[in-house]
This record gives C-alpha cells, sequence and structure tokens, in this order.
C-alpha cells in the first residue's frame, strides 16, 4: 500500500518507520531541507515516561488568574481575540475539571507505556544505534505541596535519596522536598533520534524522503484522499497521515476538519556539558523547566506561553537563562555558546493527542501531542501503524512485532 507521511519531527518520522516497517510503501513529505527543523529540532529532548501529566488541570483551573495576568514567570496564558484560541480555551477549561483531568492523565498513561514498548522495538531493529544519555529522570517537588502530590506517585524518593541519585543536586540553589525517580527514563538528542530512523527507515524499508517540498493541495474525489500536490510534484498514495503539527488546520480545511489544537510556545538553551552537569535528567514542577545531558552538550527547556508577542520571544530566553544560572549555577557551562531556541508546540486542550483515521476515507491524522511530542512519537506511529495494519504477511522483521491494540 502506498501511503504519504506529511511531515518529517519525531512524529512523522517515527510514524513513517513504523510503517515502513509493516511493509508498506510509504513516502514523507516535507518543507524544510532535513529532518526535525520545526518545534522537534531543540525540545527538551526528555523520553519522560513516567510523569505525564497533562496542563489542564485543577490546579491549573486555581493558579488561571496569575497565568493569565502574566504575573508567573513560567507559565502565561495571553488573551487573543482569535476565534480558534478562544474555542481552544473553553474546551481547556472544561478539561480541567478532577474527573477529565484523572481520565487524560489515564490516556496519556497509557500512550506512554505504548511509547516506550515501541521505541524498545525500533531500538531492537536498529541493534541499538539511538543511544540515549543520561541515566534516569527526577521530577522534583521544591515546595511541601507539590511533595505531597508527587507522595501519590510512583517512584517517590525523599529529598536526601534525590541528592543520592544525582549528587550535582548539591548545588541546586532552592529547597528540595521530594521528588519522583524513573531509572527508564532518558535523554536523547532529538535529531540525532530523527535521522537514525530515517536512516533505518530509508535503508531497511525503502521508505523514500521528499525534502524542500511544500504542500500545496491535496488530492482528494470528494469522498476519498488519493494525495498531495507539492510545488515540486504530485504525490498519489492510497492513504495519507498527517503529521504537520500546527500546520494541520491548513491542509484540513478543504475537508470541512477541525481540530481543537493550538500552539504552545516553549524555549530551549544548548550549551557546552560540563564535568559537573548531571547524569539524571532534572524536572523542575515549580518553574516548567527540564535538564537534560546530551552527551558533549546540555540542554535547558521551560516555560509554556500562549500568543506571546515576537518583541517579547529574547526576554523569555534569557528569562529561561537567568532563572538556570540562579538555580543550578554549575549545570553547564554558561561562559561558553549557547544556542537560542523557541518552538511551537501543538497542543490539545486535553493533552491527548488525535490519532487515527478520519471520516474521510485514506486520511489519517497524528497531531496534537504538545509538550510530550518526543515522549509520545513512537506510540503515536505505532497506533497508526496498528489501525492501517500489515501490508503483507510476515512484513514485521525478527526485530520484534506491534501486538497493542
Amino acid at each position: 500500500m502506498k501511503i504519504c507521511v506529511l511531515g518529517a519531527g519525531v512524529i512523522g518520522v517515527s510514524t513513517a518507520y513504523a510503517l515502513g516497517r509493516l511493509g508498506h510503501d510509504v513516502s514523507v513529505i516535507e518543507k524544510a531541507s532535513h529532518v526535525a527543523m520545526g518545534a522537534s529540532r531543540a525540545n527538551g529532548a526528555q523520553l519522560s515516561y513516567s510523569y505525564t501529566d497533562p496542563l489542564a488541570s485543577p490546579k491549573t483551573l486555581r493558579q488561571l488568574p496569575r497565568y493569565l495576568l502574566g504575573l508567573d514567570k513560567a507559565l502565561q496564558l495571553r488573551f487573543s481575540p482569535d476565534i480558534g484560541y478562544l474555542l481552544w480555551g473553553i474546551s481547556f477549561l472544561k478539561n480541567c475539571t478532577p474527573s477529565r483531568f484523572a481520565n487524560n492523565k489515564e490516556q496519556r498513561g497509557v500512550l506512554s507505556d505504548l511509547s516506550r514498548e515501541a521505541l524498545d522495538v525500533f531500538q531492537h531493529d536498529i541493534a541499538n544505534a539511538l543511544k540515549p544519555t543520561g541515566k534516569g529522570k527526577l521530577v522534583l517537588a521544591q515546595s511541601a505541596t507539590e511533595n505531597e502530590a508527587l507522595k501519590n506517585e510512583t517512584g517517590y524518593v525523599p529529598a536526601a535519596r534525590c541528592l543520592e541519585i544525582e549528587p550535582a543536586l548539591k548545588t541546586w540553589r532552592t529547597p528540595i522536598f521530594g521528588g519522583v525517580y524513573s531509572e527508564n527514563d532518558y535523554a536523547l538528542n532529538t535529531i540525532n533520534y530523527c535521522e537514525t530512523l530515517k536512516q533505518a527507515a530509508e535503508k531497511n524499508f525503502n521508505v523514500n524522503f521528499f525534502f524542500g517540498e511544500t504542500i500545496t493541495n491535496s488530492i482528494h474525489d470528494g469522498v476519498s484522499v488519493t494525495g498531495v500536490t507539492t510545488d515540486k510534484a504530485d504525490h498519489l498514495a492510497d492513504k495519507v497521515v498527517v503529521c504537520l503539527g500546527n500546520e494541520s488546520h491548513n491542509f484540513l480545511k478543504p475537508f470541512d476538519l477541525s481540530l481543537k489544537i493550538y500552539p504552545i510556545q516553549g524555549y530551549s538553551l544548548t550549551l557546552e556539558a560540563k564535568e559537573s552537569s548531571p547524569q539524571v535528567s532534572i524536572t523542575d514542577l515549580k518553574n516548567k523547566m527540564v535538564y537534560a545531558h546530551l552527551g558533549d552538550v546540555f540542554r535547558i527547556a521551560g516555560f509554556v506561553d500562549t500568543n506571546q508577542r515576537v518583541e517579547n520571544i529574547d526576554g523569555r530566553i534569557h528569562c529561561l537563562l537567568d532563572k538556570a544560572q540562579r538555580n543550578w549555577p554549575d549545570v553547564a557551562d554558561f561562559n561558553g555558546p549557547i544556542d537560542r531556541w523557541t518552538g511551537s508546540r501543538p497542543m490539545t486542550p486535553s493533552g491527548v493527542p488525535v490519532i487515527g483515521k478520519t471520516n474521510v476515507k485514506g486520511l489519517y491524522l497524528n497531531v496534537g501531542h504538545g509538550s510530550l511530542g518526543y515522549t509520545f512519537a513512537a506510540g503515536s506511529a505505532m497506533k497508526i501503524a496498528n489501525e492501517i495494519g500489515h501490508a503483507r504477511k510476515n512484513s514485521v522483521p525478527v526485530g520484534g512485532k506491534f501486538n497493542a491494540t
């Protein structure tokens, strides 16, 4: 079966690999010149399977006035008259109830488990060519309230144990009350992940990547999709899988398909690592920041913004840098070169991605993964591959099989 995958970020590359290993003839269309050039390029780089709470929660609802007024440095939900944002916001508020929060958290947990399983399969396929860094992940509680909430999570450890797990925390300058530790979570450079899967997909499954092509239209007959048109060629297909993140809206307009997905801005710094840099990935809940060792470099990422003005971007990145330096001065080389980055993560109000077929024949969606797109990428790809199915018998290589429902 011929399948077009639209987009070559972590979601698109993972989806193409998963479909290729099931024997399909897969083409990936990407407007950029390489993989992971959009929201995937310099994200937090954490594969965070153990802690997947959605943003929409009773706690967020209680703090909403602070976020709307810009009184919180970590999370700023600026107003916009845009109808898409207003509809997204109303749905977001509805998902802040205890029951919906619990349901969304459960769904994200299921997808997280599926992602861990899928990545193990990918690793087995390609002889562990994906090289993780670090030795697990630690989510820190920096207040008594945060600590009480984390005590209910699997893997909770007291403050003293946090320091044993990651000795570099001895220079952390704010109180640590406890944390949640998962030794099976780790960091992995996003670009390395995408490039490794791309090369394996091309070599092992003849997946074709078309870079530098802008999608101008879909090819459809009013009932089913039969491909896409770009500024360079027509790409015919039996099925089309949309992995375009925030750009999905434009592609779906001709089909009258409306998605409640909105760009949530985040920021990152990539610095040179030091001997004193922590090996364990760290999540700072209070400041919405993550720290990840990526070999020779170190990634600091964070903050959650909506509708941030362009003229404020540099200020937000500087705020991230200042907060990291103040909180953890020895975490990386702040005197060396710093790669500053910002990207917009496509998020649904519930925090649960939209994955699966639409009511348009041949059209599938894999979008809306938000700040955990990297964590959910392999599992989302597995779900799409399971739904579409095998191209032929025995198309799955010895490296493993998809067996989730």
